[in-house]
């Protein structure tokens, strides 16, 4: 989104195509990260050939560039088939070492492609949005989620401000995904378990809602500018109003977030270890007890067990 940004004010054609080589290797790097931002990808994407084509600045050359750029921020996919073929690679859907194994894993294909689990009855997309709502006043606050909607108001109603297109972008991005997830996210969120799981997906909107949110509050102030004219005292109150802003963020959530003395995971995985006897072979299925028994066992050394299997 800030590359976005910077690509809507380059005042030239090099500087335009600098920044879009950039953001074509981010976007190839953030796919080795996380699936589901694939949506935010071809928005971008469609946004940016939109524009390049607009100012007659798409060319095939252009074009091949930016495919070597997005290319290139993929290049860490290569440790699947590199640590496969080394037989490093311990827990993996598939032999990486194919074409058939590649694909199974990149597009998690057991699991069912961006399903969120395997012949699972998840809640309806209306209840998946209204959760969605939900946990966005939790997370950034209704004032946040006000100041987003001043935003899109704004970019409706004086379509020449400074930057209605980045606005509009990043609404499509924001509605592109929770509409997709929404649909794809079969997992029933009446089960805390499964709700926390579906909650670490809807940091990615949240992350748009807040850049929504701080052009919400700059467009609410230019225009207040203009109506009262005392620019310098409004400036002073723009600044201090978004310090509150910040500092009232933080208090409610640090004490949520800070879990530097919550033991609980670690305790449960050297108990459970503790109880195996010497040499055992353990069998694992879960995120909890397979990931904490294999950091325990691989990574800190706890040699309890001879090998954990999942």
């Amino acid at each position: 989104m800030a590359l976005c940004v910077r690509f809507r004010e380059a005042a030239t054609a090099k500087e335009r195509s600098k920044i879009c080589k950039a953001g074509a290797f981010c976007c190839g790097l953030s796919l080795c990260n996380q699936h589901t931002i694939v949506i935010y990808v071809i928005c971008v994407a469609l946004w940016v050939f939109y524009c390049l084509l607009r100012e007659r600045e798409l060319t095939l050359g252009h074009m091949l560039k930016l495919t070597f750029c997005f290319l290139a921020g993929c290049l860490p996919y290569l440790y699947l088939p590199a640590s496969s073929y080394l037989n490093k690679a311990r827990w993996t859907w598939g032999d990486q070492t194919t074409l058939k194994g590649f694909t199974t894993h990149l597009l998690r294909e057991e699991y069912g492609t961006f399903n969120l689990a395997k012949l699972e009855n998840g809640s309806s997309m209306a209840d998946i949005l209204l959760f969605q709502v939900t946990d966005m006043r939790t997370e950034l606050s209704a004032i946040a989620q006000a100041l987003a909607i001043i935003a899109c108001l704004c970019a409706a109603v004086r379509p020449k401000m400074e930057k209605p297109n980045l606005v509009w972008l990043f609404t499509s991005m924001l509605l592109a995904y929770s509409l997709f997830f929404a649909w794809r996210a079969n997992l029933d969120i009446s089960k805390p378990l499964f709700k926390g799981v579906v909650e670490r997906f809807w940091m990615q909107s949240n992350a748009v809602v807040a850049v929504l949110a701080g052009l919400g509050f700059s467009s609410f102030f230019a225009f207040a500018e203009g109506v009262a004219g005392n620019r310098r005292v409004l400036r002073c109150l723009e600044w201090l109003l978004a310090a509150v802003l910040v500092t009232g963020q933080i208090c409610s959530n640090y004490s949520v977030c800070d879990q530097s003395r919550n033991y609980v995971v670690d305790r449960f995985a050297r108990n459970l270890l503790s109880s195996m006897p010497p040499d055992a072979i353990v069998l694992l299925r879960g995120d909890l007890p397979g990931n904490s028994l294999r950091y325990l066992h691989y990574c800190l050394v706890f040699n309890f067990i001879s090998s954990c299997l999942r």
